[in-house]
């Protein structure tokens, strides 16, 4: 599906925020409302999106109890900063955003549940991709059989239980998420990332997308991992170690995520996305 956006024919802007709008969430919102349409736009340009299904929540700011989501019928592509809705944890709309579109409830069940559970995720990110539900259907559980495998931490699993939707599967759901793990295989459904950021949340989900292509193309779906082929604990833990001297400073996520904004902004679709001096000053040097 991402190539659609290579023949679009009309941009819809990512950051349609007006000054009213500005004015009535305030700039911490504002800020997190065109961070989180971002990442819907990116995630259907990699490809990961399920037409209308799946959703990416972010807290907001200064609301703990409050989480923004997806107008329920809107495309990937047709998610803004200023259309988002704005939900409370039980379920009540505190911001319609500017569709008249209604929030999911199993999206619902599901993101509320883990942002009460696990205060410590500011977003959560929840995928039904083609390599994610391979693996989640055929694999109990993930090796280290690839470099992405680094990035992951502690994988967490949840048995399918049919449609995510009732109040008592909330419990179970969040049972099976316990930090510090932020990378959750749902079996037979699809896959799920949480981080402190929307950003540490996106480049953890890219990571695991990875993982899961690696068992598609490897054909380890269909076989055991041969003992030779699994990277040891004491590598794991040492190339962590490397990974974290290329940020830089950086929140975890923040470069991988900057660098694909660009690619959108490049193409006219007007993110909004707080870039870092030195992206804002790459991106002026690079001007028509």
């Amino acid at each position: 599906m991402a190539r659609f956006l290579t023949n679009v024919q009309r941009i819809i802007k990512i950051d349609d925020i007006t000054p009213e709008q500005e004015e009535k969430w305030g700039p911490e919102e504002c800020k997190t409302r065109r961070i989180l349409a971002t990442a819907y736009r990116l995630t259907h340009y990699l490809g990961w999106d399920d037409m209308i299904y799946g959703h990416i929540t972010a807290r907001v700011p200064g609301h703990d109890n409050q989480i923004l989501i997806n107008p329920y019928g809107l495309h990937y592509t047709e998610v803004t900063a200023g259309n988002l809705l704005k939900i409370d944890t039980s379920g009540n709309v505190i911001d319609q955003g500017s569709t008249k579109f209604p929030f999911q409830p199993i999206g619902y069940t599901i993101h509320s549940a883990l942002h009460t559970s696990r205060p410590d995720l500011g977003c959560v990110l929840h995928i039904h991709s083609r390599e994610g539900i391979a693996l989640s259907a055929a694999v109990s559980k993930i090796q280290a059989v690839c470099q992405a495998n680094v990035e992951l931490g502690q994988v967490s699993y949840h048995d399918y239980r049919g449609q995510i939707f009732k109040d008592e599967d909330r419990e179970p759901l969040s049972r099976d998420f316990p930090a510090p793990s932020k990378t959750l295989v749902l079996r037979n459904h699809g896959l799920l990332t949480g981080g402190k950021t929307v950003e540490e949340a996106f480049s953890l989900m890219y990571f695991l997308h990875q993982t899961c292509q690696c068992y598609v193309d490897t054909g380890y779906l269909h076989s055991p991992v041969p003992h030779g082929k699994v990277i040891s604990k004491e590598i794991v833990e040492s190339a962590i170690e490397g990974s974290m001297e290329c940020r830089y400073g950086t929140e975890y996520g923040v470069q991988e995520f900057e660098a694909l904004a660009r690619l959108l902004d490049y193409q006219g679709f007007q993110t909004g996305y707080p870039y870092s001096e030195l992206s804002r000053s790459f991106m002026e040097s690079h001007k028509d």
